[in-house]
């Protein structure tokens, strides 16, 4: 019996498109749309496929200039890739900013993320590794779409591109980038492509991200139910789904091969030399400890890490050095830096 094909990707469509100003540079406010099966809900699935993108052209205007896609940690919006997108199209690249899921519009509601995951759990969405891995496949699928999208509309592109992801946005780009093969160059902050050293560090650090109390976040990855039942008791349905979404955590970090067609870093063999990922962590990172970044850089074949100290995962209130600048500006800054042998 012959192999079944695998279907193609499905198109991305335009649904709106609007002049904007970005930090005061020009650019394009788009929202896309590219349908996948998230979650076998169709107005779920709506929702996740779609979401918003900026593209920041080149202040110089120069044709063909390279592009680089920008994704932010989960539940965060775009606004906070800006300082890095500008300081790229300041230096001459394109910049595409891209809505991480659970961030901007791409969400089933527009309230608190506890309450986007909760109209997950009312649905009977399981929080499993195959809902993660429809979530990463469809984002990881998106990248590609949006890359041609800005070179078919921009100019952009063309011949050299890059990744660009903060935390969750990270383990994103970093699957389209070794697993699908997209870009020519990675770039990841306070965040690495090994998945589940990646989950167990946010479980780790869960309540202090989530606002749960520690007890109930420890109750509620031992005893399941019990733990829901207190979560609602707590906060109500976006409890329970802030305290659902640490168990799916906690189960990616202990799943094994499980994450074989998942884990960004089981494909860092295939990925040529030719092809270099740079890692930007923070010395104080529980997420992403230092540790974790260099071990994880070196399962490729070019790499670098740099370490900021004193960034946890992003500046933390009252932690930042003298005189240091914003975290999402020294991200620019470094970016910029990387990329200058692509500005001829």
């Amino acid at each position: 019996m012959p192999a079944l094909a695998t279907p193609a990707p499905a198109a991305l469509e335009v649904l709106d498109a609007r002049r904007v100003r970005v930090a005061g540079l020009s650019g394009v406010r788009y929202r896309l749309r590219r349908i996948h099966p998230y979650t076998g809900h169709d107005d779920l699935d709506r929702a996740f496929a779609t979401f918003e993108s900026i593209v920041v052209p080149p202040v110089d205007g120069r044709s063909g200039a390279p592009a680089v896609t920008l994704l932010n940690g989960i539940t965060k919006g775009m606004d906070r890739s800006v300082p890095a997108a500008t300081a790229l199209a300041r230096a001459g690249f394109g910049a595409v900013l891209v809505d991480t899921p659970l961030g901007g519009v791409r969400r089933p509601t527009s309230g608190h993320p506890g309450a986007d995951l909760a109209a997950l759990v009312r649905r009977g969405v399981a929080f499993d590794v195959p809902f993660a891995q429809t979530m990463f496949d469809g984002v990881a699928a998106d990248l590609p779409a949006v890359f041609a999208f800005a070179e078919a509309e921009h100019g952009i592109g063309a011949e050299r591109r890059a990744l660009f992801g903060v935390s969750f946005g990270c383990l994103l780009s970093s699957l389209a980038f070794a697993r699908d093969g997209v870009g020519d160059r990675l770039f990841g902050a306070i965040g690495h492509p090994d998945l589940g050293a990646m989950a167990r560090g946010l479980v780790d650090g869960f309540a202090r991200f989530s606002g749960l109390p520690p007890a109930l976040v420890a109750t509620g990855l031992r005893l399941g139910g019990v733990g829901d039942a207190a979560a609602r008791r707590y906060g109500g349905e976006p409890a329970v789904g802030m305290l659902q979404f640490a168990r799916l955590l906690h189960t990616v970090g202990r799943s094994g091969k499980a994450l074989d067609g998942l884990d960004p870093v089981r494909f860092a063999p295939t990925v040529s030399a030719d092809r270099p990922v740079h890692l930007l962590g923070g010395a104080e990172d529980p997420v992403a400890p230092p540790a974790d970044v260099c071990r994880t850089a070196e399962a490729f074949a070019a790499s670098s890490v740099e370490v900021l100290p004193g960034l946890g995962h992003g500046w933390y209130p009252g932690a930042a050095p003298p005189g240091a600048v914003s975290f999402e500006r020294a991200c620019g800054e470094w970016l910029v830096r990387h990329l200058a042998d692509w500005q001829d």
